[in-house]
Order: C-alpha cells, then structure tokens, then sequence
C-alpha cells in the first residue's frame, strides 16, 4: 500500500522570516529602478540640452552671417573672403529676386531660381533641405528673407558632415542615436522621430526644432545592474530593522502574557533590602523590592518588567501582589519590634477606593507583627488632588508616607507644597556626591537642609562607602540604606542576617 508523503508546511515564524526578508525586496527594488529611470533621465535630457543649445549657437551665427551679407550683396568676394573658414557652412548664397547672385563657394553668378520659389516663397526660419533632391544628402539651411522683396534673401547651407558629425554618428555609449525635427521633416532622413525605449525630447524655444535622444540598451542595463545592487544592502538593513521592530513588539506582548501568567504561578517574589539606623546601625526598616525569576529567561530586572507592566495596565495588580505576598513572607517570622516597611505604590493604585481599603487592612495585619506600613510614592510620579487626598486619609489611619527619589523629577517643591509625608528618600546621585566637589553634592545639603525645615525623617538610598555612611550621620540623616550594609536580600537570607 503506498503512502502519500506529508506535504511540507511552513511554520509562522519561517513565514514571517520569509515576509522580512522579500517585502523589503519588492519595495525597494522597485523603488531602486524608479531611480535608475530617472537617472537615465536626468542624463538623456543633459546630452538632449548639449546638442539643442550647439545647433541654437550655429543657427544663430549664421543668422548673422546672412545679415551681414545682405548689407553689401554686391561685395561678394569680400563675403568670400569672410565665409572661407567657416567649418561647418557648406554654401551661403544671396538671392535677389529669385535670382542667385553670390556664393561664398562659387563667386559671382546667375543662377535662376524662380522655378523654386514658385513652389515656396522665401520665408524667414531654419529648413532641412534635401541636396538635389536626394534624401540621402538632406543638410540644415537658415533662411534669413528679405522683408520688403520678393524671393530675396539669404540661404546659409549647413555643410552636410556637420550633421553627420553632430547628429549622424553618435559616440557617447549612453546613446542608440539622436533625431532632431524641423517642421515636417527629420534628420537623418532615415528615421523616424518616435521610440519605444527610455528617451527624452527637448524643444528649442529660440528657433522651434526639436531632438530626440534615446538611451542605449547597455546604459539601460548598467545603470538597472547598478541601482538593482545598490538596493540590496538598503533591503537588508531594512529587513534587519524590520525584523527586529517586529520582534521587540513580539517579545514584549510575549513578555506581557508572560507576566500574567507569572503573577499566578507566582513567579515574582520579594527582596528585602535592610534600611539602618544611622547612629546605631541597627534595623529601622525594610524596603520590599519586587523581583521576575521567569522559567525560561531567568531573573527578568524590574526596570524591565515595571514600566511593561504600567503600559499595559498591571502595575496595580502587581501592588496587591506585592502586599500579598510581603504580608505571608512577614508572618512567617517573628514580631518585629516597630520597624517600617516601605511598600512603592503607584499614583493609579490610590485612585480606586477597593485599592485604599486594602491599604487599611493590609495596614492593620502588618502592626499586628510589629511593622509599621509606608507607603512609598516617587516624586517623579505626578499626584493629583486626589491622589493628595487618599495619601492624607491612609496618614490619618497610621500608615506612613514616604516620597521618593526626592529631587530627580521636575515636580520637587509642588510635591512639599501641596503633598504632607513623613519620610523624605534623597537618591542615589545625590549621596554619590558626597567628598566630591560638584553641583549636585551642593543639592545634597540644600535637601537635608530643607528635610531638616520641613521636620521629616529622612532615608539616604546607595549608600556604600564609609565615608558616606559617617557624612550623612553627622548631618543628622536618620536613616540609610545601600549595598554598604546590605543587598536586598531574599527572605532565607534576611531572617540569616538579620532577624
């Protein structure tokens, strides 16, 4: 019995491969052709105005040769004499009364020409001329009339290797050839003045001929293979940009149900980092820290997961986490002895009247241990009026407000005015500063001056140096908290070392 062999499919992710890589392609190597239509363009209509304005300078000269030589049409070896080097005039020939009287080729003469001119008047304007009737020998002719007689004139003939030169023979290998047009008639005679490939036309405004010029099937080509390889480096960046745009965005909508499903398998857990007695350097309080040991991605950092969480409308459920689960890991340990625990809430989670009567209870379950709630909001984090009057009700019910990263944001003295707290927790950047000579170590005492004025208790953070820990107790800093005492710590390691 035979067996169809399954038919190959492809996976989403090799798709979306394939999709990164070819819709880059498709855009740009288009777009790359567009260009190189354009440069041949740009240099067809370049070559076309080349030629147009060396035939406008030859028209106009012998314009003013046919003048000049109709001021003295008697003088005719003078006219000789002046035409004898002029490269590109084959003849130019003074007509009176349809009568030939002088060539600058022949001298003097008689030649009747009233059987032309029956069958064309003499008109002013540029001609193309075919040489004794021959298509074969067709030249460029001025014709400069004589306004007040008849058939008079003159005719400068254009020497026919001129044209050949100019037009005829084509050596620039951008070009397949140039026709130019006066009136009905076009040069060479041979051609036609249409093209079925890329070309330009360009029209004298001075004397009303017109070129065409057409690109050559190896320019075509080169400048096609030229843009067309050009274009693949820019479709490669573009896909690279594109693929990893698209996987930051997949990644972080992955990250996002990663999340939420980490909150319920509770995936997140606390650290505790020690905050001390600046004079006896003993435990005042702790500072809960939420951590992410994802099972696949392992330890997630919070500045990570925090501000995804926030986007997507998680924060507060990530507070009452939190409040959850620092309530079960405090239990577990014996009675504090009225140390402060410093919780960070968002401005949202003090919004929702449900979120404020958690506070109150959770606030209630940890005094029964001994510990002391401190609501911790970050001055960077814009409080309304009525976050402002949620923070004065939980301060009423006994639990502490702490504003941190005091003097990193830009709402500094609108937060003291207008907000009432306990705690004040000068940054990092700040106690940095400390046996340093710089603007911000001047900032640094100007906030324990003004924490000094406004009769709150004070938290320096990153504290790690000695010297540090000795400059804030001399400036009466109650409390401090840094890898100088401790890291924050999982909850084994803090009953270990300190409880």
């Amino acid at each position: 019995m035979n067996r169809s062999l399954p038919t190959p499919t492809l996976t989403l992710e090799v798709k979306s491969l394939l999709a990164y890589a070819l819709i880059p392609i498709l855009i740009v190597f288009p777009a790359s052709l567009y260009v190189a239509y354009q440069g041949i363009n740009d240099s067809l209509r370049n070559i076309a105005v080349t030629f147009q304005e060396r035939i406008e300078d030859v028209i106009t000269e012998l314009k003013d040769e046919n003048a000049q030589a109709m001021k003295y049409p008697e003088r005719c070896e003078a006219i000789q004499e002046d035409l004898l080097f002029e490269s590109y005039l084959r003849e130019l020939i003074i007509v009176q009364d349809g009568v030939a009287i002088c060539s600058s080729k022949r001298g003097e003469l008689h030649l009747d020409l009233t059987g032309v001119f029956k069958r064309n008047e003499a008109k002013s304007g540029v001609f193309l001329f075919d040489i004794k009737g021959d298509p074969r020998q067709r030249t460029m002719v001025v014709v400069t009339a004589q306004e007040d007689r008849a058939n008079s004139g003159a005719f400068a003939i254009v020497d026919k290797n001129y044209l050949v030169e100019r037009l005829g023979k084509v050596e620039d290998d951008k070009l397949s050839f140039i026709t130019a047009r006066f009136g009905q008639k076009v040069y060479p005679a041979d051609r036609t003045f249409v093209s079925d490939t890329l070309h330009y036309t360009s029209t004298s405004s001075l004397y009303g001929f017109s070129l065409l010029v057409e690109a050559s099937p190896a320019f075509i080509k080169r400048r096609a293979i030229f843009y067309g390889l050009s274009s693949l480096p820019l479709s490669l960046l573009i896909s690279i940009t594109l693929f990893a745009v698209m996987s930051h965005i997949r990644n972080r909508d992955s990250l996002v149900d990663d999340l939420k499903k980490g909150l319920k398998r509770k995936e997140l857990f606390l650290a505790y980092q020690p905050i001390v007695d600046s004079q006896t350097e003993t435990l005042a309080g702790l500072e809960a820290l939420i951590r992410w040991q994802h099972p696949t991605l392992g330890l997630i950092r919070p500045d990570v997961f925090i501000p995804l969480a926030e986007r997507q409308q998680l924060i507060n459920t990530i507070t009452d986490y939190v409040l959850k689960r620092t309530l079960a890991d405090l239990q577990s340990i014996a009675n504090f002895n009225g140390i402060h625990l410093g919780i960070n809430v968002p401005p949202s989670y003090l919004h929702d009247e449900s979120h404020l009567i958690n506070l109150h209870s959770y606030a209630r379950q940890f005094r029964h241990i001994g510990i002391q709630l401190t609501v911790e909001v970050t001055e960077r984090e814009i409080l309304d009026d009525k976050g402002r009057t949620a923070l004065a009700d939980l301060r009423k019910s006994g639990i502490l407000v702490s504003i941190d990263d005091f003097g990193t944001g830009h709402t500094a003295l609108s937060v003291i005015q207008k907000t009432q707290f306990d705690y004040l927790k000068i940054d990092k950047c700040f106690v940095d500063t400390i046996g340093l000579e710089t603007v911000n170590s001047t900032v640094l005492n100007t906030i324990i001056d003004l924490g000094h004025r406004l009769g709150v208790k004070m938290i320096a953070e990153g504290v790690e140096e000695q010297n540090q820990v000795e400059y804030l107790a001399k400036m009466n800093v109650s409390y401090l908290q840094g890898y100088h005492f401790s890291k924050p710590l999982e909850l084994d390691d803090l009953k270990e070392s300190w409880l």
